[in-house]
């Protein structure tokens, strides 16, 4: 290969390495600020909540130990809740449950709640925790 084919090539290459990084940082750019739950998953996740998390975990818990998650993606947070609870039979609730309680934590600690559906399968990896 000639030297300015090399140099095209390599180009080339990072040039298309640089679109897809500046891609996946750009889409890692969204945080709870964002308004990432609807105002019904919270509805929904209040009577879950209160039956299934609030006997062990009041929401100062949750604002306790909020720092330990800050820039974390949000899909973490889930997948411990989903991992963990409730502690006497842990993954025992539909995602939809979870997920409604997460937005339900998310709301009671003061997040915007926004016009799109919380999701674990859409985007929820993209969402960065931050203080509220």
């Amino acid at each position: 290969m000639k030297r300015t084919e090399i140099v095209l090539v390599l180009t080339v290459f990072l040039s298309i390495c640089f679109t897809t990084f500046a891609s996946a940082s750009y889409a890692q750019q969204r945080t709870l600020l964002d308004g990432v739950y609807t105002d019904a998953q919270v509805t929904a996740g209040e009577d879950v909540y209160e039956s299934s998390c609030n006997a062990c975990h009041d929401l100062k818990f949750y604002r306790d130990m909020w720092k330990v998650w800050v820039d974390k993606p949000l899909m973490n947070f889930w997948y411990t809740i989903v991992a963990e609870m409730p502690s006497d039979n842990p993954g025992s609730l539909m995602d939809t449950e979870y997920t409604n309680i997460l937005a339900n934590i998310l709301s009671e600690m003061g997040f915007p709640s926004g016009d799109t559906e919380l999701d674990p399968n859409k985007g929820m990896d993209q969402i960065t925790i931050v203080m509220p």
